[in-house]
């Protein structure tokens, strides 16, 4: 009887070693809740073997009841928390709800085994049947409680199924629950009291929640709130006459020492959570500062929450800080009472700027009154109330933008827009538009070159001998760059001819006292050639950039003579015309429309 009996629980054994095979089609929390980007532990569960003939014994019992609540109520302490890194709680539910299935069919099976060993109904195989032994009734082995973990795919939970013990088998004892946290590397979130009541209790065929992972907590960005624009968009007023008014253009952000700039909120560190294996859980966001905008003349308070002015002056917003820039007020004319200006903020000049000094500012100038034949540098916007009357000599150049009524017989770089009522026989250079559209909007004579965009009323004069040039250029260093190399070109090839002339004459006459010279003029003639093949090849750079020039010319009234280049297409106007736009198309011939 004690082999039939050693036979039956062998079959039990093999019984559950299939049991656990069935247990990986539990639904695997890998799809939708990832613990890391690429790599997501299986989950592990701690089963005996079975057999495959039993497979019927293990389908999930429906009617089963569970002793742990739902896992939504797992983390419920922490439900109040909207940074915290929720698990996917729908998943874990099905997971230990088909554990705790299997794991009582397992255990029905294994009642079931026992109680057929113990009531004979073992079948004996083919060696006892040859023994012809006598039949002797002895009692089947004892079988202790048995404790099976369940570690979800996540790993953020871990449950305990006690299997009781069968045939008078020894009691679950709290070392055996332990010696399988260990065995499993159960580490963290264990849950001591569960531990506790289920060896003093007996809990047995229940599910029990034993360990819970630490979830993770997202962080917060910080932010920053700005009490003054980084854009200030300028509007000009026109009257009735379409005068602009420059003396009351409010672009100016006004700002007193210590006044807030801008409100700093800093960031809140994520903090990672831990699986109950111990591994880390990261979080979603893990909390990034701010970049603060301290640029000139700010300063941050100590908690670096407030971005204050340490000057008085205004605001302005480049190169993505903010700054403050004191105003210089002149409140007379720029002469030998003042001398030249080289200032590092703002310049506000109430009067004149007169012929002979020049005026230097890191920020805007803003001249009330008018310029002659002086120099203008800002590297903010210029604003003129009047205009400029050069003499020849007078110049404004800013990396912003430039506005002034009139503009005469001067030379102007800008950056920026260049705003004007008229220009006349001047020199202006604009990387955006030129607009002379404001009063009478005139342009006669001089040479207007901008990267994008000429707009006038008027350009042109009747007088035939009075020549307009107007340039298109996307990169306007090119156009001045091009017509350098031409010039070199011309005077090379000038140069080189005039060499191999002589070259060719040495070469004929053969004599003895011109063989150095011979020499020399070849090793120029091969310098002079390279230098030339150089220069085409920049040529024909600068030209395939030409052909993509874009921009147009627009005009109420073309008179002649203006000259028109669009990149590298050029065309004479000999003819008067209204309400033109000047265009080049798609076959690099300039166009003259009509609006």
């Amino acid at each position: 009887m004690k082999e039939k009996n050693r036979k039956g629980f062998l079959g039990l054994f093999q019984n559950v070693k299939h049991f656990k095979d069935s247990l990986k089609n539990v639904p695997s929390a890998d799809d939708t809740n990832e613990l890391t980007e690429n790599q997501k532990p299986e989950a592990k569960v701690n089963t005996p073997p079975s057999k495959p003939e039993d497979t019927e014994s293990l389908k999930p019992d429906t009617n089963h009841e569970q002793a742990t609540p739902p896992p939504s109520l797992i983390w419920e302490s922490c439900n109040n928390d909207p940074l915290l890194v929720r698990v996917d709680e729908e998943l874990l539910e099905i997971e230990y709800k088909q554990f705790g299935s299997k794991m009582k069919s397992l255990s029905n099976a294994m009642k079931s085994t026992a109680a057929s060993t113990k009531a004979g109904e073992t079948e004996p195989d083919q060696g006892e049947l040859d023994q012809e032994e006598p039949h002797q009734e002895q009692e089947p082995d004892p079988i202790a409680a048995q404790p099976h973990l369940y570690l979800s795919n996540d790993q953020m939970a871990a449950w305990i199924y006690v299997i009781p013990p069968i045939n008078n088998g020894a009691d679950i004892k709290e070392e055996d629950l332990k010696a399988l946290l260990a065995q499993e590397h159960i580490t963290v979130g264990i849950m001591e009291d569960e531990l506790k009541s289920i060896v003093e209790n007996k809990t047995y065929e229940k599910v029990v929640l034993i360990a819970k992972g630490i979830l993770a907590r997202n962080g917060i960005d910080g932010t920053i709130k700005d009490n003054f624009k980084r854009i200030v968009n300028l509007e000009f007023e026109e009257d009735e006459n379409g005068s602009v008014d420059y003396k009351h253009l409010n672009n100016i952000q006004s700002v007193k020492e210590g006044e807030v700039i801008s409100e700093i909120s800093t960031s809140i560190p994520g903090e990672d959570g831990k699986t109950v294996t111990g591994k880390s859980y990261p979080c979603d966001i893990k909390g990034t500062n701010v970049p603060v905008p301290s640029g000139r003349n700010t300063t941050l308070t100590e908690d670096r929450t407030l971005l204050l002015s340490q000057k008085t002056g205004h605001v302005t917003f480049a190169n993505g800080k903010f700054q403050v820039d004191p105003i210089l007020k002149i409140n007379g004319n720029v002469d030998n009472n003042t001398g030249n200006l080289d200032y590092d903020g703002d310049i506000l000049i109430a009067g004149d700027v007169r012929n002979g000094f020049s005026v230097k500012a890191t920020g805007s100038i803003d001249i009330r009154g008018s310029v002659e034949g002086a120099e203008i540098s800002a590297q903010g916007p210029i604003v003129i109330a009047s205009g400029v009357s050069g003499n020849g000599k007078g110049s404004l150049y800013s990396d912003a933008y430039i506005k002034c009524r009139y503009l005469e017989h001067c030379s102007v770089t800008a950056k920026g827009n260049v705003y004007a009522e008229s220009i006349i026989n001047s020199k202006v250079k604009s990387s955006e538009d030129i607009i002379v559209t404001a009063g009478i909007g005139v342009i006669i004579g001089g040479s207007l070159l901008a990267t994008n965009n000429i707009s006038a009323k008027m350009i042109g004069s009747k007088v035939r001998r009075l020549v307009t040039e107007l340039i298109i250029a996307n990169i306007p260093k090119d156009v001045e760059e091009s017509t350098r190399l031409t010039r070199e070109l011309e005077q090379l090839q000038h140069n080189l001819e005039e060499i191999r002339k002589n070259i060719t004459y040495l070469e004929t006459v053969q004599r003895q006292d011109k063989q150095q010279l011979l020499e020399n003029l070849k090793q120029a003639s091969d310098i002079l050639a390279i230098r030339e093949n150089e220069i085409n090849d920049r040529l024909t750079v600068i030209n395939e950039k030409d052909m993509e020039q874009t921009g147009i010319i627009q005009s109420q009234q073309l008179l002649p003579v203006v000259r028109i280049r669009i990149g590298s297409s050029s065309l004479m106007i000999q003819e008067e015309h209204s309400s033109c736009t000047i265009y080049k198309n798609s076959e690099g011939d300039i166009i003259i429309g009509s609006k």
